[in-house]
């Protein structure tokens, strides 16, 4: 029987569309892909997940790497924070899992100064018994040790366990330690895959 439901946090219950953020700034698309792999897909931003650097020291180093784009670099990392933005369904969602006696829990890569702003933002976030980020662990998915930090941490059984994200390759290690997963597409219908796993929803 299912008893905890663990969510990540990007596109899952909080928006992290940066193509279409960056079209407030430029319509020219070949410019945003090329600027989220050199920025959201560089190991700088991992490290910002895992904890190991802070945004601002981030900044300068993408400023040092890529001074061609410095006044886009300035503008994404003084406004980035506006895009995480709650998917409002999903929310529901959560709501109405506790209301149904569910235990929930976040389970999500994620840069600290973004958390402390967001978790203060956001009342659903008083919802959850228990979380592990990453900054705060020191420790990234699809690393092994950040599900167990989880598992440990609040003495969850696997078994009773589903665990929701939107990065497929995110979820083999959570099956692996025998958590039931949901990948959340964009074509996801959650509460119908909550209920394909008999959760009461």
């Amino acid at each position: 029987m299912i008893r905890n439901i663990i969510f990540d946090l990007g596109n899952v219950l909080l928006n992290f569309k940066p193509e279409k953020f960056l079209l407030r700034y430029t319509k020219d698309e070949n410019y945003i892909q090329n600027f989220i792999f050199k920025v959201i897909r560089n190991k700088i931003w991992f490290n910002l997940d895992r904890g190991t650097i802070s945004l601002e020291d981030a900044k300068e180093e993408f400023l040092k790497k890529y001074p061609e784009d410095m006044s886009f670099i300035i503008t994404f990392f003084d406004h980035w924070m506006e895009m995480l933005t709650p998917i409002e369904e999903n929310v529901k969602i959560l709501h109405d899992l506790k209301s149904n006696g569910y235990n929930t829990y976040i389970l999500s890569n994620f840069i600290e100064e973004a958390f402390e702003i967001i978790q203060k933002k956001h009342q659903f976030f008083s919802l959850f018994e228990g979380r592990i980020i990453s900054c705060q662990e020191k420790v990234i998915k699809p690393e092994i040790e950040i599900y167990q930090k989880l598992i440990n941490k609040y003495n969850l059984v696997p078994e009773q366990c589903v665990f929701i994200d939107d990065i497929r390759s995110f979820l083999s290690r959570a099956r692996k330690l025998n958590m039931k997963t949901i990948w959340f597409s964009p074509d996801t219908d959650l509460r119908t895959e909550l209920r394909n796993l008999d959760v009461n929803i």
